[in-house]
């Protein structure tokens, strides 16, 4: 059930897809050639477990997607070392496009929207960034603070894996145990990062943490020469929505039903900041 990356090369088409089926979606991350040969792939040779279709679309894309019947969800600019990604969604399985929770998630977003942005203030307590030494203690706050994650946070082979392949993690750590930690999944490709993964101990909650551990990761990427940072973060969490929009990130939408994460399959709201 963990996650995989698939490629496909043929003359008229190239394509990077990621299969995700525990959270029953695949994601399209990347798409060069022909458009009628690449959607036929998708519709065609979908898998059975395979209830929401996700393309990170270029805007030259866009128009034959909607015309096709594709929708559109969110929008992060400037993902494309510049230019802009449209998320275009098709459900193979037609319930999965309805949420019940989707107006309520969406009042939450709108009052974040309505408020003023609150300064970020550094954390009183150290910020370290994570080795391969310390996955078995971030596993653990992950096991406590996730029973249901779209990826085995839990397991520190993954963590120690992912940090091999230029993940970073960050966290607080106060008398030995971690109450805090995030990381940014880093594309050199496209000079863009995803800031992800982000927990917090239910006892250290409200205390700024996670704000003071995403400002960090942001130096951190800034001094890596990443210009576009995004996150996409559960559109039911008030408390993770401010602490992005606190941190100056612009709201670029909402994916419906997007990943299995915390309660179920959750909708996800995407936020987005570019930096020089």
């Amino acid at each position: 059930m963990i996650p995989s990356y698939h490629k496909i090369s043929r003359p008229d088409v190239e394509m990077l897809l990621y299969h995700d089926p525990y959270s029953g979606r695949i994601r399209v991350d990347e798409w060069v050639g022909d458009l009628p040969a690449g959607q036929a792939l998708l519709k065609g040779n979908a898998p059975g477990w395979a209830e929401k279709i996700i393309v990170k679309a270029r805007r030259e894309q866009v128009p034959y997607l909607l015309e096709e019947g594709w929708i559109r969800e969110a929008t992060i600019p400037g993902y494309f070392s510049g230019e802009d990604l449209f998320f275009l969604v098709h459900y193979p399985h037609l319930p999965r496009s309805h949420s019940g929770r989707r107006e309520k998630d969406l009042s939450i977003t709108r009052h974040i929207l309505d408020l003023k942005r609150n300064a970020v203030h550094p954390s009183d307590l150290p910020i370290r960034r994570a080795t391969r030494e310390d996955a078995n203690k971030l596993a653990s706050l992950y096991q406590t603070v996730f029973s249901i994650y779209p990826t085995p946070l839990d397991d520190p082979a993954y963590l120690r894996k992912t940090m091999d392949q230029g993940t970073v993690y960050v966290y607080i750590e106060q008398d030995g145990v971690i109450l805090s930690a995030a990381s940014a999944e880093i594309n050199r490709t496209f000079s863009n990062a995803e800031l992800t993964d982000c927990a917090t101990l239910p006892s250290q909650q409200g205390q700024g943490h996670m704000a003071a551990l995403l400002a960090y990761l942001e130096e951190i990427l800034i001094g890596e020469s990443i210009t576009c940072l995004y996150t996409i973060c559960r559109s039911a969490s008030f408390a993770m929505n401010k602490v992005f929009y606190n941190l100056g990130y612009d709201y670029g939408g909402c994916l419906l039903n997007n990943c299995n994460i915390y309660s179920g399959i959750e909708n996800m709201n995407v936020w987005h900041k570019w930096v020089k």
